[in-house]
């Protein structure tokens, strides 16, 4: 019965807001909305379709007869022809003419030069550095790769093995500290303390938002 009457007493409060607050506003608001739309229908009226219609049917009209046909005419009856005869009589051989000048002065040249001294020269050069990166590897398996090894076998990884165990170790203990002195008090917060109160504050706001809205 406690708890009935501040509902109670809420929902008459929410009513009268409603009835002195809401519904003016929402009356206001209708109007508003009608006042606009019949604007927007004026200035668009007044302003847009004028312009429009006098694009549709008159500036298009003008401009395809004006534009549109004479260049389609220009094009189909004069530059096209005169662009094949171009082609066709002048850049096709010039072109071709290019082509053989760029082969025999150019593309050749190169090709003899790659297959009589580049290639040869860039194998040997291989060859020689394939030589010297065994030697190389040779050089650094005796003076690094063979004491590194030892090092890391011998003095190493014992220290790092004992150091990561006891790391595990006291992982596991701050682990069980923390179990006991930090997530079981804080789920029994969240089970005895914070869903009770969520559960009102979503049970009071959904009274209220029944009262407002009905």
């Amino acid at each position: 019965m406690t708890e009935q009457q501040p509902a109670g007493c809420l929902t008459g409060i929410a009513r009268a807001v409603a009835l002195v607050v809401v519904v003016p506003l929402r009356l206001v608001w209708e109007v508003l909305c009608a006042v606009g739309r019949f604007l927007k229908a004026v200035l668009y009226a007044v302003f847009v379709w004028p312009p429009l219609m006098l694009g549709r049917y008159v500036l298009a009209p003008l401009v395809r007869w004006l534009l549109v046909l004479p260049a389609r005419w220009l094009w189909r009856c004069v530059l096209a022809p005169v662009g094949r005869w171009l082609g066709e009589w002048v850049l096709v051989p010039l072109l071709r003419g290019f082509a053989w000048l760029v082969e025999h002065l150019v593309v050749v040249p190169l090709k003899a030069l790659w297959r009589y001294v580049l290639a040869p020269v860039g194998r040997a050069v291989v060859l020689l550095l394939g030589y010297v990166g065994q030697a190389v590897a040779w050089l650094l398996r005796c003076l690094v790769a063979i004491p590194v090894t030892w090092v890391w076998r011998v003095l190493l990884f014992p220290v790092l093995r004992e150091l990561g165990r006891a790391v595990v170790w006291a992982w596991r203990v701050v682990a069980r500290f923390w179990r006991f002195l930090v997530v079981r008090p804080c789920r029994w917060v969240r089970r005895e303390v914070w869903w009770p109160v969520k559960a009102e504050v979503r049970r009071v706001l959904r009274e209220i938002r029944r009262a407002l809205l009905g």
